[in-house]
């Protein structure tokens, strides 16, 4: 079945789309967000998690997420995790699954 069509999640833009943003809206979201490096990405980010990686693929880490939404804190090998930032985006709390690392966009919508 198919899905009804939204308008665009961008203020005052007509376009229908099936989720989000439309083409135009959507790259301008993203050009805003800045690069990888800008949003904090850089080659520190990436050796500290080379660093974590053998560790979590042999499913010896626990999410570090403040609050985990997975049932079971362990990261499993084979599953999807991020390298978590602390608040201030400073340092790094350590690998948490993707979903508890990125669910935090969630709540502030």
């Amino acid at each position: 079945m198919a899905r009804a069509l939204k308008v665009c999640a961008a203020p005052g833009c007509p376009t229908l789309v099936a989720k989000g943003r439309c083409g135009t809206h959507a790259r301008q979201t993203d050009q805003a967000r800045g690069t990888r490096q800008q949003r904090g990405y850089g080659p520190e980010h990436e050796a500290e998690r080379r660093r974590w990686q053998p560790d979590v693929e042999a499913g010896r880490v626990d999410c570090h997420a403040t609050t985990c939404v997975m049932p079971s804190r362990r990261i499993q090998p084979g599953q999807d995790w991020d390298l978590d930032h602390t608040d201030d985006r400073r340092g790094y709390r350590g690998p948490s699954h993707s979903p508890c690392n990125r669910g935090w966009r969630r709540d502030r919508r």
